[in-house]
């Protein structure tokens, strides 16, 4: 299949793989279920960070968060920038003669670094109107007219706050029940989290209907034949235990990659955010900047089980400023290997969480976080090895088991290994704490 030039990214805000093609039954996503059909679903994608600007700077830069210099969240007091030597999907393809446009939710610093063509992030009735949305996509492409191009599409669903309160023209919107929506094994079945679980799936169905209209813009331009559409996350869902934190209830995210004519492939490849720029260049047939960590997705699109994609790395340093609790970590398909650099700090919640009926339940009451005990999620080890196969939630810290010693040295190299090539400025600070096996 020849590669189409353009790329239409449609990025949520907060999701965690909940749709129909993830295999939820009480959800309602028929936007996204209809564009799985004819894409490659990604079941073991992961974002590097879960925080979002930090995530959404891994994104369109290509390299980790500790890298990149935007450690955690750019606006306010928190003032976290990119470096300006960074390169990024934007200042790349805009140099090469793409029109790049952004929509809705950016979420990253500086403007040097991320320059747009095309700008519309002040969207008519917020970042949550999936009308709203819509009708600047049609003004994008109406003003590119034949030129390739990158349009980036920031949805502030399913955030926290949800936006299901106000009204958003010509959207009618799906309501769920508390009782009816699951609740996942990290969190207390209680009923002020089911309620907050039933507005988030409410806000993910909003999200499914700005996706859909957003295609339906591409499709009334004339754009879909040359173009992939690219529908993800910068991380996942606003509760305790998953946003800001190094599980995989945070980490895991959903990723579907929908060339024109394509089938529908469920690819088990371990991926994260830093192959989404690289896979943008390939697939504009653009030469990637030099230095990029990771490699393009585009090679095993067509693949379900491809040979070398069975581990990846994760990096997370702040959420907001307040939120230091920094960690590295290697995910493979049974193990998962967890270095905290400073586990004598309580691990803090984003402010957003802090504040939730869920978090003020779970402290309010002394709850369990599910399977995971309150305790150890808020004092965490320095090390940690759990086997996700047997143990998804990460309940159990096996690292001192002498049966996986062989495997706590192999991932603990490995770790140790990425963080000098990646240049982490953490590791001089692990130098000076005695940690061995990090160079001179």
């Amino acid at each position: 299949m020849a590669n189409p030039r353009n790329v239409l990214l449609l990025i949520a805000d907060d999701w965690s793989p909940l749709a129909g093609c993830y295999g939820s039954s009480v959800i309602q996503t028929p936007n996204v279920d209809a564009l799985s059909t004819r894409a490659t679903r990604f079941t073991n994608a992961f974002c590097t960070t879960p925080s979002c600007a930090a995530s959404r700077a891994n994104i369109l830069t290509g390299h980790y968060s500790h890298t990149h210099g935007q450690y955690g969240h750019c606006h306010g007091i928190h003032n976290f920038h990119t470096g300006g030597h960074m390169p990024s999907i934007t200042k790349t393809l805009t140099d090469a003669g793409y029109a790049a446009g952004i929509i809705g939710k950016m979420h990253v610093q500086p403007e040097s670094v991320y320059p747009w063509t095309h700008d519309f992030q002040n969207v008519e009735g917020s970042s949550r109107n999936p009308k709203g949305m819509a009708d600047r996509a049609r003004e994008f492409f109406e003003s590119v007219g034949d030129r390739p191009f990158y349009l980036h599409m920031g949805f502030s669903d399913p955030h926290r706050d949800f936006g299901n309160r106000r009204p958003h023209a010509d959207h009618v919107e799906m309501r769920y029940d508390p009782a009816d929506v699951p609740v996942p094994d990290f969190l207390p079945d209680h009923p002020d989290v089911r309620k907050e679980l039933a507005e988030y799936y409410q806000s993910i169905s909003r999200l499914d209907a700005g996706f859909g209209r957003a295609i339906q813009a591409l499709e009334e331009a004339g754009r879909a034949d040359d173009t992939t559409i690219i529908v993800m996350s910068d991380h996942g869902m606003p509760f305790p235990g998953a946003k800001g934190s190094s599980f995989d209830s945070g980490h895991r995210c959903p990723l579907l990659i929908a060339r024109p004519g394509g089938d529908e492939i469920e690819s088990d490849a371990l991926v994260n955010w830093s192959n989404i720029a690289p896979t943008v260049f390939d697939l504009c047939g653009v030469d990637a900047p030099d230095g990029l960590p990771e490699q393009s997705m585009v090679p095993i699109l067509d693949e379900a089980h491809p040979d070398g994609w069975d581990e990846t790395f994760f990096s997370h340093t702040f959420h907001e400023v307040t939120n230091y609790y920094p960690y590295r970590a290697l995910r493979g398909r049974k193990y998962k290997y967890v270095r905290t650099l400073y586990p004598e700090l309580t691990t803090p919640l984003p402010s957003d969480l802090w504040r939730s009926p869920t978090w003020q339940a779970i402290e309010g009451e002394g709850l369990d976080m599910g399977r995971r005990s309150t305790a150890k999620f808020l004092h965490q080890d320095a090390e940690a090895l759990f086997d996700v196969e047997n143990d998804p939630v990460e309940s159990k810290n096996l690292i001192d088991d002498p049966s996986v010693g062989e495997v706590v040295e192999e991932m603990r190299g490995k770790v140790r290994r990425f963080r000098v090539e990646t240049e982490d400025p953490w590791v001089l600070a692990s130098r000076q704490g005695g940690e061995e096996g990090l160079g001179q």
